[in-house]
């Protein structure tokens, strides 16, 4: 079965006005997809929890009569992550002469939570259901490089806490 050459065109038209139409799409899915990136010495980096570098809220589950002392574990889904950027963006965190890793955990009368340990930038990782932390009111997630040197800086990022149980 052979084509007349204006089908031919017709079809390579086609083709061709498909191929535009997905390329927004294309671009802007690999645009918003990182692949993670090793961390290494000297270099800047900022902390996210849900998404956001400052302001952010962490929601937490607190039956029960809620006093200023009260602690509960954040609810399922959410998220912290590291992101290598480069200056002149401030504040930023910086992994000084000998960081390949950052370790991010909540500053809180609850220490005893174990840090989230990030080898990569841009791998997100879920906030543990498991750690204890205000029902309320504010505080910081830190990111600290490590190993420390006289040249690491952290990155604290500040957050809201926010009970759903009430």
């Amino acid at each position: 079965m052979s084509h007349s050459p204006t089908t031919r065109r017709l079809a390579a038209a086609a083709v061709a006005a498909l191929g535009a139409a997905l390329l927004p799409a294309l671009t802007a899915t690999a645009a918003t997809a990182q692949d993670p990136v090793v961390i290494t010495p000297n270099t800047f980096f900022v902390g996210l929890v849900n998404g956001k570098t400052a302001d952010a809220v962490v929601t937490v589950v607190c039956p029960g009569p809620i006093t200023s002392t009260s602690v509960g574990h954040p609810v399922a889904g959410q998220t912290a992550e590291v992101r290598s950027i480069l200056p002149p963006v401030t504040p930023t965190g910086y992994t000084g002469s000998q960081g390949r890793e950052i370790l991010a955990g909540f500053a809180s009368p609850t220490a005893a939570n174990q840090s989230i340990v990030f080898s990569a930038y841009y791998a997100p990782a879920a906030i543990p259901t498991t750690w204890l932390v205000p029902c309320g009111g504010s505080g910081v997630m830190t990111f600290v490089p490590e190993p420390t040197s006289p040249t690491a800086r952290s990155y604290t990022v500040t957050v809201t806490f926010l009970n759903i149980a009430v």
